[in-house]
């Protein structure tokens, strides 16, 4: 199966769709019925614990590190982007493992790669990758770009954040998943201003709140909502 990169055209057509889409009111959670403590008992991962993780291979040998998350349009973890083959004959190269081959362990995470199967996980031309989950990918310069319904968490952490009416508020620090990899809750440090945080706040998906490309994540909420979130404490959040 050959993956064709997008023309220049649909490239220019995707970026420019709805630039800070705001979420439906119907489908916005008030901040007084939003409980940290549905997150803390559920725990989960977060996404910058697993950005830069040590990558082993089936023997357990170190063969790289994770770069990247790519997160399909129903807002799960599809597949583990990592770094590998620095000390093999083929060099450097960027593989997109799925989602349920990836094992999470105590110093890192373990993928199914070999030096001699590793050509089965690139990003160009993967029948076996984009088959279910990534369907888009593509590479360009030792880079990653998702399809048009499928995004890296990268163009999510540390974005600018903004209120309902636009006013600054802060950035986006971090993403929180469930055990089987969607998306909980996201974690945003706040200006100085809006108190010591940081703070969890519901996500709002693709179609509703934010687009990969858009020039903020547009929280649904204002100033006196934001008032009333106390700050999110990591260290009742098991992310073991």
């Amino acid at each position: 199966m050959t993956i064709k990169p997008y023309s220049t055209a649909l490239a220019l057509a995707v970026a420019s769709v709805s630039l800070g889409a705001q979420a439906d009111s119907s489908d916005v959670i008030a901040i007084s019925d939003w409980n940290y403590g549905a997150l803390y008992e559920a725990g989960g991962l977060q996404a910058e614990n697993l950005m830069d993780e040590e990558v082993f291979g089936p023997t357990g040998e170190e063969i790289g590190s994770v770069e990247n998350l790519i997160i399909s349009v129903d807002n799960r973890i599809v597949a583990v982007v990592a770094q590998v083959g620095g000390l093999w004959d083929i060099g450097d190269t960027h593989v997109a493992v799925a989602w349920n081959e990836v094992e999470l362990i105590g110093d890192g995470v373990r993928i199914p790669v070999t030096e001699d199967n590793a050509d089965d996980y690139g990003l160009f031309e993967n029948e076996y990758v984009t088959k279910e989950s990534l369907q888009q990918i593509i590479q360009v310069d030792d880079d990653v770009e998702a399809g048009i319904r499928s995004w890296k968490i990268t163009e999510l952490l540390d974005d600018y954040v903004t209120l309902s009416n636009g006013t600054g508020y802060g950035y986006v620090d971090d993403v929180v998943f469930s055990d089987n990899g969607e998306i909980q809750a996201i974690i945003v440090e706040p200006d100085t201003l809006y108190g010591t945080g940081p703070y969890a706040y519901p996500y709002y998906s693709y179609d509703h709140g934010w687009r990969p490309g858009d020039p903020a994540y547009r929280l649904p909420y204002s100033e006196n909502d934001v008032g009333e979130l106390e700050p999110f404490d990591y260290s009742k959040f098991d992310n073991s």
